[in-house]
């Protein structure tokens, strides 16, 4: 009870922080809730909650980005290339006899060799190799064909979506419990009101009649000061309540995820989440811990870990992909040694790493002993929880009952201690103590009623019951 009134306390004071400053202006609303509307609200409006909703979209989004790695990719690439200086290539040239004789002349021997004909040379044209501006097209088109570490990715990606599930689940039933307990609480503090309302309009009525009383000179001035101390005390107390029933409520809506200027109507009553409490059933059903959410989120962790630990032993494994690449110029040099199509096959065998990988297998290992380890602890400290729960649970419930008891006795001596006020028979400070010892009877039911509820809760929980 200490750790909820703790939490309820600082639940407030982040409400207080948040809360808008123009909420006075703002138009209100009236929204009535019964507990299980309040917790179907929450689960679609509350912050938490719609992020979980996120998450399970995320991890459908990370399922196919991993499934499409192993599918045809296709990438097109387009270079522009101007060159300053394009290289040539020179074939060589050709020979031919010139002579410096009359045209016409006929050519002998001795013409040569004085060199009145000799031989001439004509150099050829050079070739260019490539063009000074181009446009090459690039297309590519790759295939994965085995790879065992994207094979264990894709088994992974659905124990990936199982634990977001899982999370999403964990979330939802953390919500509907903290709902629940708001829930009752603010109807515990709605009946603790009405409780010390109708003791006020008692005590006021009492009040009157004693000075009444005093001014006949029935009773001494002290009895009526007493009372009318009680009569104040009691007027601080509604009002101290008021607003704690106004921080609840905020609460709520916190918990809700509607706007503060709203206003809430509870349908449902304390007495009849309280008759929800079947202590036999509760007691007589097994705990079984595969149902618990907490579990199960331990167990998917152990198989994530398993497939770390398999992907690191499947890079001891090659990598097979294959490759086609088509190329395109808009301007063909006279000679392009580039083949237009090709297909690769590419191979990637792991031979020697000097041990790292083997010891990246060896860390992964380690980590699935201690996730191992925590789990089957949680298994222990879960069971542990179940039976102290369960014992909670039962202590709170013969509470509840000797309280409800506790309310009828000290309201029957409360109402007798009046009568023999009136009488002169009791003192106003009797009257004191026996309206103090009802109230106190009353706040230990109303303790004892919210200490049972949120222990069922807490078994709820436990069994994934919400």
């Amino acid at each position: 009870m200490k750790l909820q009134i703790i939490t309820f306390f600082t639940a407030m004071l982040l409400i207080a922080l948040h809360r808008p400053a123009f909420a006075q202006d703002s138009l209100t609303v009236t929204n009535s809730f019964s507990l299980k509307q309040a917790q179907d609200y929450a689960i679609k409006n509350n912050a938490n909650s719609r992020n979980s909703a996120i998450d399970m979209e995320i991890a459908k989004k990370k399922i196919w980005e991993t499934t499409a790695i192993g599918l045809p990719h296709i990438s097109a690439q387009v270079n522009y290339q101007h060159l300053f200086t394009v290289p040539e290539l020179s074939l060589g040239g050709s020979t031919y006899l010139a002579t410096n004789l009359p045209a016409g002349t006929p050519i002998t021997s001795d013409d040569i060799n004085n060199q009145s004909v000799y031989m001439g040379y004509k150099p050829g044209a050079p070739i260019k190799l490539g063009v000074a501006n181009n446009t090459t097209l690039d297309l590519t088109v790759s295939q994965l064909i085995f790879s065992g570490e994207y094979i264990v990715g894709l088994q992974a990606t659905k124990v990936f979506y199982t634990m977001t599930d899982q999370s999403r689940q964990k979330t939802e039933i953390d919500l509907k419990e903290s709902i629940a307990n708001s829930y009752a609480m603010a109807l515990v503090f709605e009946q603790t009101r009405l409780v010390l309302n109708q003791s006020l309009e008692n005590t006021t009525k009492t009040l009157s009649d004693m000075q009444e009383m005093y001014k006949q000179g029935l009773v001494e001035n002290t009895d009526v000061d007493q009372i009318e101390l009680v009569s104040l005390t009691l007027k601080n107390a509604v009002s101290s309540m008021s607003r704690q029933i106004d921080a609840t409520y905020d609460l709520l809506k916190f918990q809700l995820g509607m706007p503060f200027t709203d206003k809430i109507a509870l349908t449902d009553n304390l007495e009849s989440i309280a008759n929800t409490v079947n202590l036999e059933t509760l007691i007589a059903a097994q705990f079984n811990i595969n149902n618990n959410l907490d579990y199960q989120i331990l167990q998917t962790s152990e198989e994530i870990s398993k497939l770390n630990l398999k992907r690191e032993k499947s890079t001891y494994l090659p990598n097979l992909a294959a490759v086609y690449r088509h190329n395109e110029m808009m301007n063909e040099p006279a000679f392009n040694f580039n083949p237009k199509d090709v297909v690769q096959i590419a191979m990637n065998v792991p031979i020697i790493s000097s041990g790292e990988r083997n010891s990246r297998v060896q860390q992964r290992k380690l980590e699935l002993q201690k996730v191992t380890n925590t789990k089957d602890n949680v298994a222990n400290g879960l069971q542990l929880q179940y039976l102290n729960t369960r014992n909670e649970l039962t202590t709170a419930y013969e509470k509840y009952l000797n309280d409800k008891r506790n309310i009828e006795l000290t309201k029957r001596i409360l109402d007798k201690s009046l009568i023999k006020f009136k009488e002169g028979l009791a003192s106003s400070r009797d009257v004191t103590e026996f309206l103090n010892q009802y109230l106190t009877a009353q706040s230990n039911m109303y303790t004892s009623m919210l200490t049972l509820i949120s222990a069922k809760y807490k078994l709820d929980k436990l069994n994934n019951n919400f």
